[in-house]
């Protein structure tokens, strides 16, 4: 039915759908406000993303852009192609952004140490996306993240950035070190399997190994210094504010990395992390007024379901109370979050 809906939207914004698919999304919308709120979402970043076209056409100087995007449009007939992929078209176009571009500031070189091609990923709140580097490494980027790498890694390295969470499953290389660097640290692995979460904002930086091994490092003048080493099952916190980490032996890795497969997974889980978790998966801002409810721990799996009913099955088993304000219309005409308020 899900992927109906996907295959539904995507006729919309082509305008292809017959009235009688029209009549069906319409329908399916009105009696789902949180899939009719989502809809409402793409539908301003597909004309955001029209403006964009229309005022700012792309102009890219490099020869080998250029010649990728011509292969690209030779090889392709856009109707055809998103019409056959229209929930990977959703996936890619209206979910997630992305963007080619000479990327400033970094030194992302290629293997001949010029500068770099470098394209960034980005998934926008509660949707999630999934993608292969050049060199055969698998990344699964969560909702509200960013991952910025090159078209073509250096010879030496393999460095990527991360703002946001991901999980990444490296392609073995023992010639040359993947790197994926934070704010506040960075993670060096050959082939490893790991989550990565570094969410502006939330002073930590956390890293939970699945398997293989990893090294944590800090950069400073230019120098990395080596502050931790995790085996399988390790999970360390770096606090950025404090420059401390926290290592730890974790029992069940599903809590921190069965987002990948579209579960959320609580496991004795303090509120405010039961707070963190459904902010990022259902885009909305939630706030803690009942300081009793520091003194419960939440162990729970959800698969799809909306909001209300993950907020109603968690006040079964603890004195939760909530209620939800719903977004609102800015100046701008784009919508705040909605909030949850827990009582």
């Amino acid at each position: 039915m899900q992927e109906r809906i996907h295959i539904l939207m995507s006729g919309y914004f082509f305008g292809n759908l017959t009235d009688g698919e029209k009549l069906e999304l319409k329908d399916h919308l009105e009696s789902n406000p949180d899939e009719q709120k989502i809809f409402e979402d793409y539908r301003l970043l597909w004309k955001e993303s029209g403006l964009q076209i229309a005022i700012k056409p792309i102009d890219v100087e490099d020869d080998l852009i250029k010649t990728k995007l011509r292969l690209f449009l030779k090889k392709f007939d856009y109707l055809q192609f998103f019409q056959r992929v229209a929930a990977v078209l959703l996936l890619a176009v209206l979910f997630s952004s992305v963007y080619i571009y000479f990327y400033n500031g970094t030194d992302f070189t290629d293997r001949n140490g010029h500068p770099a091609v470098v394209q960034e990923i980005s998934t926008i709140y509660g949707m999630r996306t999934k993608f292969q580097l050049s060199d055969g490494t698998m990344v699964h980027l969560n909702s509200g993240s960013k991952l910025i790498f090159p078209d073509e890694f250096e010879d030496k390295a393999r460095k990527v950035e991360l703002i946001g969470e991901a999980f990444f499953d490296v392609s073995p290389n023992p010639s040359k070190p993947f790197i994926v660097r934070t704010s506040a640290i960075n993670v060096r692995v050959l082939g490893t399997s790991f989550n990565l979460q570094a969410y502006p904002g939330t002073n930590k930086v956390s890293t939970t190994l699945v398997h293989g091994k990893v090294v944590l490092e800090r950069e400073m003048d230019g120098i990395s210094k080596q502050v931790a080493e995790l085996k399988p099952s390790d999970r360390a916190v770096y606090k950025t504010e404090e420059k401390a980490i926290n290592v730890s032996v974790e029992e069940d890795l599903d809590k921190f990395t069965a987002w990948k497969d579209g579960k959320l997974v609580f496991f004795n889980d303090p509120i405010e992390d039961v707070a963190e978790k459904l902010g990022n998966w259902y885009n909305v801002t939630v706030k803690i007024y009942n300081q009793e409810l520091k003194r419960y721990r939440f162990t729970a799996t959800f698969t799809d379901e909306p909001i209300e009913q993950v907020l109603d099955l968690l006040s079964k088993s603890s004195p939760i109370q909530y209620r939800i304000r719903k977004a609102k219309r800015l100046a701008d005409n784009s919508y705040s979050t909605r909030e949850i308020i827990f009582n």
